[in-house]
């Protein structure tokens, strides 16, 4: 299944706080949050799935502000229903704060 994701924001950070690295927070529709991907069964097997799981089209979708969900690649702080906890919860990390581009 194709999961259609977009970079939504980019910043830097500093490792060490001299060696600067980009970060990306990543936007998808609500409709593929992690929430509703799940293992698959004998009767589920999909060839082209991601990671191996498949959609659970019973689970529900979550409301989020804009129809999005959120991750940040360059953690595992997991998945934000705004732009908005997900840029708080980069800038709350060892490494931040961040300094967003405002493009």
């Amino acid at each position: 299944m194709n999961v259609d994701r977009r970079v939504a924001a980019k910043a830097v950070w500093l490792y060490d706080r001299t060696v600067p690295h980009t970060i990306e927070i990543y936007a998808r529709p609500a409709r593929f949050a992690g929430s509703r991907f799940k293992e698959p069964d004998e009767n589920t097997l999909e060839p082209d799935t991601p990671g191996g799981f498949v959609l659970d089209e019973n689970a529900p979708i979550p409301d989020t502000p804009d129809g999005f969900v959120y991750d940040v690649g360059a953690g595992s702080g997991g998945e934000f229903y705004s732009i908005e906890e997900a840029k708080r919860w980069a800038d709350a990390q060892p490494w931040g704060p961040v300094k967003w581009d405002e493009r």
